[in-house]
C-alpha cells in the first residue's frame, strides 16, 4: 500500500536543502580546483606550446580564479539564490573551456570524448542548481560535442556510432538520475513535514496539541516578560460532551469538537495560539493582550460556540462552554498562569448548573 503526503513547494524544498546544496557546491568547486592543473597539463601534451595552448591556459586560469572567488563566497552563510547564479555562470565557463580544448585538439585525438561523456552525465546529478539551469548548460554542450564528433577522424564508422551513442546515453542517464533524486527529495521532505505536523497537532481537530502549546507558550511568556508586554491565556471547557455521546452514539462528540475548534478559530485573532488542552478543553494563548482584551475574546468565543446549533446524527444540538482567564503578572511563569486559569474555570463551572443529560430544549429536530 502506497502512502501519499501533501507535496511541498519547490521553494520549500530549496530552502530546506540550502545547507546541503551549499556544501555540495563547495565540494565541486574544490574538485575543479584540483583537476584544472591536470587538464592544463593534458592540453599542453595534446596541443604543445603555442598560441592555442596559451589562449586555453588563460581561460582555464580565469576559471580557476572565479572558482576560488565563489568558493570563498560559498563558505559564508548567505541566501543560496545569488550563489546559484554564480554556479550557473561558473559551470558555463568551465564547459566553454572544455569545448575550446576539444575544438583545438587534433582531428585524430578522441580522448576528450571520455571527459565529455562524463560531464554530460555527472553535471545534471552533482550541480546543486535548478533543472532549468542544468538543461541550459548540458543541451548546448551536448549539441556542440555531437557536432564536433562529425568532424573527427575515427578508425571506423562503428567507433563513431559508439561515441555518439555513449554521449547521448550519458546525457539521458544524468537527466534521469537527477529527476529521480529530485522526486525522492520531494517525497522525503513531504513525509518529514507531514510527520512534524502530526507531531504537533491534535489528530481530531487539527489544532495544536497540548505539548506543542506548552512549548510555544513558554517561549512567548519569556519574550513578553522580557519586553514587559501583556499576555493572557484562556481555558475553555465544553459542556455536555459525554451526554452527547451517550444520547447520539459514539463519535458524535468528536463531530462537536471539530466544529467547536473551527468556531474558536473564527472567534480568536489570527496570531492567537489555539490548542486542544484536554478531552473536553481547549486553550488559547493571547499575545499582547491584557485582561480586558482577553475578556472580550473569551466572551466572543463563548457566544460563537453557543450561537448556532451543531448538526449531530440528523439533529441539531446547541453546545455551550465555560472559560477561565489568566493574565501575565510580574515574575510570573507558565505553571502559575495555567493554575490561575484553571481556578477561574472551576469558579465559573461551579456557578453553572451541571447537566446530567442533553436537555430537550438544547436539541432541535
Amino acid at each position: 500500500m502506497t502512502t501519499s503526503y501533501p507535496e511541498v513547494s519547490d521553494a520549500e524544498l530549496r530552502a530546506q536543502y540550502q545547507k546541503p546544496d551549499q556544501a555540495q557546491a563547495q565540494k565541486i568547486l574544490r574538485f575543479i580546483l584540483y583537476v584544472s592543473p591536470v587538464l592544463s597539463y593534458v592540453d599542453l601534451v595534446v596541443l604543445g606550446v603555442g598560441t592555442p595552448f596559451l589562449l586555453l591556459l588563460a581561460l582555464r586560469l580565469g576559471a580557476m580564479g572565479y572558482t576560488w572567488w565563489i568558493l570563498r563566497k560559498a563558505s559564508h552563510a548567505a541566501p543560496f539564490s545569488p550563489l546559484e547564479q554564480h554556479l550557473f555562470y561558473w559551470a558555463a565557463l568551465i564547459l566553454i573551456s572544455q569545448l575550446l580544448s576539444d575544438f583545438l585538439s587534433p582531428a585524430t585525438y578522441l580522448g576528450h570524448f571520455y571527459v565529455d561523456a562524463w560531464i554530460c552525465m555527472v553535471s545534471a546529478i552533482v550541480l546543486p542548481i535548478r533543472a532549468a539551469y542544468v538543461k541550459r548548460l548540458i543541451l548546448p554542450y551536448l549539441l556542440a560535442v555531437v557536432s564536433l564528433s562529425l568532424r573527427k577522424i575515427f578508425p571506423n564508422v562503428a567507433h563513431q556510432v559508439i561515441v555518439l551513442s555513449v554521449l547521448l546515453l550519458s546525457a539521458y542517464t544524468g537527466k534521469a538520475v537527477a529527476a529521480t533524486m529530485y522526486k525522492f527529495r520531494l517525497k522525503l521532505l513531504s513525509a518529514e513535514f507531514e510527520l512534524q505536523r502530526k507531531e504537533i497537532t491534535d489528530p481530531l481537530t487539527g489544532v495544536l496539541n497540548r505539548r506543542e502549546f506548552l512549548r510555544v507558550a513558554e517561549a512567548e511568556l519569556l519574550r513578553h516578560s522580557r519586553l514587559a508586554k501583556p499576555l493572557s491565556l484562556l481555558i475553555f471547557d465544553v459542556d455536555g460532551l459525554k451526554q452527547i455521546n451517550a444520547q447520539f452514539g459514539a463519535g458524535s462528540a468528536d463531530m462537536v469538537l471539530v466544529e467547536i475548534s473551527k468556531r474558536m478559530q473564527r472567534a480568536t485573532r489570527n496570531y492567537d495560539c489555539l490548542a486542544r488542552y484536554g478531552t473536553e478543553e481547549f486553550i488559547v494563548l493571547l499575545p499582547e493582550a491584557e485582561a480586558a482584551i482577553a475578556s472580550k475574546v473569551a466572551q466572543r468565543a463563548v457566544h460563537t460556540i453557543a450561537a448556532i446549533p451543531i448538526p449531530v446524527s440528523g439533529k441539531e444540538v446547541r453546545v455551550s462552554a465555560n472559560v477561565g482567564i489568566a493574565s501575565l503578572r510580574k515574575d510570573d511563569n507558565l505553571t502559575a498562569m495555567l493554575l490561575r486559569a484553571e481556578d477561574d474555570l472551576r469558579r465559573v463551572r461551579s456557578a453553572t448548573p451541571i447537566l446530567s443529560e442533553v436537555s430537550q430544549d438544547m436539541v432541535f429536530a
